[in-house]
C-alpha cells in the first residue's frame, strides 16, 4: 500500500450535512461519514442510526423453505431422530448450536456432527452417512454445507436417510435432490436479499418454524422477536465471522445480537470474554466479535474438533464453560504459532523468486502445511501483496488442499469454476474458497489459474492504494468524535469502521511495545500531538524515523485504562505525505526521461559528484550486515541537497550495480521501497570514470 485515496469519489454536500449536524445534533465528521453512506437526509441518517432502516423479510418467501418446515415438523410428529450436519467454521458451529438449542426446544430428539477439518476434511462424506444411518437417523439436515453434495445426499436416500440442505455458499450447476434445498443464492430463489450467513438461512428456518407451531398452537406472537431474544447473540457472531454484509436483515440480527452479549449473553460466550479479558469492556462490537470470539472458536475447528466449540456454546455449566473456553483460548494461542510459522515459511518462499506480473494469483504449496491454518496465512498474504493468494498443503499421499482469499476485482469461485478440470472439488463465496487438488495436476492448476487472472483481474487498480473515508484535522480528534462514531456500528462488509487521514504530521517518537512486536508512536501537528498504536509494526521494521513528514491512515476508537477514558488512534498505514509523493513522482518521471536520453542543465545538478558517491559507499559499507535501505535515508546519508536529490541517487546506485560495486533487489519502483543492497568483492580501486551510464549521464549534461 503506497499511496492512499479517497473512498467516495462523490462530491459532499456541505449544505445537507450542516442540516444532518443541525437535526441529529452530530459532529460535521460524522455527518459526513453518514452522507458518503447514502444517509443524505436526517430522516435517512436518523432511521439508520436506530436501525428502523431494516425489517426481517417472509422466510416463506425463500424456495423450498415451506418444504424444509414440512419434512422437518412431520419428523416432530414422528418422534424421528435428526441429525444435524455442520462445518466447522464459526458459522457453522454457530448454525449447529442454534438449531440444535431450538429443535430440542420444541422436542425433536437430534443430535449433531461437525466433521474433522484433518480427518474427514469439508462437507458431507459418505463415510459419515453411513455411521449416521447405522445409528437409525431417517432426517439429516445439513447447514452452512451440502450445496453442492449431489452425489453424497442421492447416496444418503439410497439408505433411508432424507435430508434437507440449509446452506448460503454459491451453487453449482445442479443442486442436491434432497426433500429441500433452502439456500437464497440458488439461481431460482425469489428471496429479496442474497448475503445471509449459513446461520442466518438458519434463523429464517427456524423463524419459520416458529410460525407454523405458533399457528398450530393458536398463538399471536412475534416469531422474529422471540427467536431473537434466545439466539441473537449466536446468529450474530456466525455473521460478522463469515464476513457478510451488514446490511439489511443482517444488520439488524447484528445489533440485536450485540445488544444481548452486552446485557444476557449466553454462558460460554461470556466465558470466552472472560477469560480472554475483554468481558469488562462496556461496548461489545463487531470488532469485539472478530477479533476476539470468533477467533478463539475457530480455533478449535482447525486444531482439534470443532465439537468442543459447539459444547462451549450448549454449555449451561459456568466450571465447565470456564474450562471449555480455556482449552479453546490454548488452541488459539497454539494457531498463532502454526500461522507465523507457515507465514514466515511463505513469505521466504515468495521472496526467492516469485514473478508478480507473470502470476497476480500467489500460488503455494508445501508437504503438511497445517490444513487449518492455511487459510489464515493467505488472507495475511492477500492483505499484504493486494493479491488473491491460495495456500495448499499437500499430504503423503499427493492429494492437496487449499484455502484460498481473495480481492475486490476477481472472484475466487468463478476463478476456480474455470480451472474446475484441474481440480478434485472446490467451493466457497466470491473472497474465500476451499478446494482440492492431486499433486500431478497442481502445475497445471498454477498455469491455468493465473491465466484466467491475467484475463479478468486488473490487479494494479486494487494493489497500490488503501482507501480513507475523511480527512481529520487535529482540532477534530476528540473523545466525543471517538464515540459519535458508535451510532454507526455494527461495521463490517459494505458498513465498514471509518477510516480517516491526517496530513502533514510530524513523526516526533517511536517506541516499541509488547515485547517489541508493535509500535507506540507520537505525531506531532501545529500545538497538539497525539499517541498513537501501530500493531504488528515493531520499530525495526518501520520505513519511517523520528523527524519524517508523513499522512497517517488510522482508526479512531476508544481506549479506557484504569477509569481513564481517552480517544485513540490505532495506525493502519503511516505514508510519505502528499507533497513528498507528488514530488518523488516528478523525480521519478524525470529518471526515466534522462536515462531515456532528455538533456539537462548544469543547475539541474543531476550529475553526481565524487564525494557524493563516496559518502553513499561508506554508508551502505557501514550498514552492510543491515542490508536494507530506504531511499530517503540513503539521500540523507550521502549528503543530497537539491530539488533532484531522488534522480540523483537514482543513477549512483545505477552506477554501483554497472560497476558490480553492489547487488541491488528491490521489486518496486516507489517512494517506499526498501533497497536490500549487498557489497560485491573487489580486488583494488574502481575507477568510477570508466562507467558507461555515468559517461552517457555526463554527455547530457548543458551549461
Amino acid at each position: 500500500m503506497r499511496r492512499w485515496q479517497f473512498a467516495y469519489d462523490n462530491q459532499i454536500d456541505d449544505t445537507a450535512v450542516s442540516a444532518l449536524c443541525g437535526e441529529l445534533d452530530i459532529l460535521p465528521a460524522t455527518a459526513k461519514l453518514l452522507w458518503q453512506r447514502g444517509y443524505t437526509t436526517p430522516e435517512l441518517a436518523g432511521r439508520f442510526i436506530r436501525s428502523e432502516d431494516s425489517y426481517f423479510h417472509d422466510p416463506f418467501l425463500m424456495a423450498d423453505m415451506d418444504k424444509a418446515v414440512a419434512r422437518i415438523l412431520l419428523a416432530l410428529d414422528k418422534k424421528e431422530k435428526v441429525m444435524i450436519f455442520g462445518d466447522y467454521d464459526v458459522d457453522g458451529v454457530t448454525s449447529v448450536s442454534t438449531l440444535y438449542l431450538f429443535l430440542r426446544s420444541i422436542g425433536i430428539s437430534c443430535d449433531y456432527h461437525i466433521p474433522s477439518r484433518i480427518g474427514e476434511g469439508y462437507g458431507i462424506s459418505i463415510g459419515a452417512i453411513d455411521n449416521i444411518i447405522a445409528e437409525g437417523y431417517t432426517l439429516m439436515i445439513s447447514v452452512d454445507t451440502g450445496i453442492t453434495a449431489c452425489a453424497e445426499i442421492e447416496y444418503a436416500a439410497k439408505g433411508g436417510l432424507e435430508t434437507v440442505v440449509t446452506d448460503h455458499h454459491e451453487c453449482h450447476a445442479d443442486i442436491p435432490n434432497a426433500v429441500a434445498v433452502v439456500n437464497p443464492k440458488r439461481p431460482d430463489c425469489p428471496y429479496p436479499f442474497k448475503e445471509l450467513a449459513g446461520v442466518g438461512v438458519v434463523f429464517k428456518v427456524i423463524t419459520a418454524l416458529r410460525m407454523r407451531l405458533d399457528q398450530r398452537q393458536g398463538i399471536d406472537g412475534n416469531p422474529f422477536r422471540s427467536i431473537c431474544n434466545e439466539y441473537a447473540d449466536l446468529i450474530a457472531t456466525g455473521t460478522i465471522a463469515d464476513v457478510m454484509p451488514l446490511i439489511d436483515e443482517n444488520r439488524l440480527i447484528v445489533c440485536m445480537g450485540l445488544s444481548r452479549m452486552e446485557k444476557d449473553t449466553r454462558m460460554g460466550i461470556a466465558a470466552l470474554l472472560d477469560i480472554a479479558g475483554a468481558s469488562k469492556t462496556k461496548r461489545i462490537t463487531s470488532s469485539t466479535v472478530g477479533y476476539t470470539i470468533a477467533p478463539r472458536i475457530n480455533a478449535a475447528g482447525r486444531l482439534s474438533e470443532a465439537s468442543i466449540a459447539c459444547e462451549l456454546m450448549l454449555c449451561s455449566d459456568e466450571k465447565k464453560a470456564m474450562s471449555l473456553a480455556q482449552t479453546l483460548c490454548d488452541f488459539n494461542e497454539q494457531r498463532r504459532a502454526e500461522e507465523n510459522a507457515i507465514a514466515k515459511e511463505a513469505a521466504e518462499m515468495i521472496a526467492a523468486d516469485y514473478d508478480f506480473e507473470q502470476n497476480p494469483v500467489i500460488v503455494l504449496a508445501k508437504e503438511n502445511w497445517h490444513h487449518g491454518v492455511i487459510g489464515i496465512v493467505s488472507s495475511r498474504l492477500t492483505d499484504k501483496y493486494g493479491l488473491p493468494t491460495i495456500l495448499v498443503s499437500f499430504d503423503e499421499e499427493g492429494m492437496g488442499k487449499g484455502s484460498g482469499r481473495s480481492v475486490k476485482g476477481l472472484n475466487l469461485v468463478d476463478a476456480l469454476s474455470a480451472v474446475s478440470d484441474t481440480l478434485e472439488k472446490f467451493g466457497g463465496h466470491e473472497l474465500a474458497a476451499g478446494l482440492s487438488v492431486k499433486r500431478e495436476n497442481f502445475e497445471a492448476f498454477c498455469e491455468k489459474i493465473n491465466e484466467y487472472a491475467r484475463e479478468h483481474f486488473d490487479h494494479d487498480a486494487t494493489s497500490l492504494t488503501c482507501q480513507a473515508d475523511l480527512i481529520l484535522e487535529a482540532e477534530d480528534i476528540d473523545l466525543r468524535q471517538a464515540n459519535e462514531l458508535f451510532l454507526l456500528e455494527p461495521f463490517g462488509t459494505d458498513n465498514p469502521a471509518p477510516v480517516f487521514v491526517i496530513c502533514d504530521v510530524t513523526i516526533s517518537d517511536i517506541r516499541g511495545i509488547g515485547n517489541n512486536k508493535h509500535s507506540r508512536i507520537t505525531v506531532t501537528k501545529g500545538e497538539r500531538s497525539f499517541g498513537c498504536v501501530y500493531f504488528g509494526m515493531s520499530p525495526e521494521d518501520a520505513s519511517f524515523k523520528k523527524g519524517d513528514k508523513a499522512d497517517v491512515v488510522f482508526s479512531l476508537e476508544i481506549n479506557e485504562y484504569r477509569g481513564v477514558t481517552t480517544p485513540q488512534i490505532n495506525i493502519r498505514h503511516i505514508l510519505p505525505d502528499r507533497k513528498t509523493v507528488a514530488k518523488y513522482d516528478e523525480q521519478k518521471q524525470l529518471y526515466r526521461s534522462v536515462k531515456n536520453g532528455m538533456h539537462y542543465k548544469y543547475s539541474d545538478e543531476i550529475f553526481p559528484q565524487r564525494k557524493e558517491f563516496a559518502a553513499l559507499y561508506t554508508y551502505i559499507k557501514r550498514h552492510e550486515k543491515r542490508g536494507v535501505f530506504t531511499l530517503p535515508e540513503l539521500i540523507a546519508q550521502s549528503g543530497l541537497t537539491g530539488e533532484n536529490a531522488i534522480c540523483k541517487l537514482k543513477f549512483m546506485i545505477d552506477v554501483f550495480t554497472e560497476m558490480k560495486l553492489i547487488t541491488v533487489d528491490k521489486t518496486e519502483d516507489d517512494f517506499e521501497v526498501k533497497y536490500n543492497i549487498a557489497l560485491r568483492f573487489v580486488r583494488g580501486k574502481v575507477n568510477l570514470d570508466k562507467s558507461i551510464l555515468l559517461q552517457n549521464l555526463r554527455s547530457k549534461q548543458e551549461k
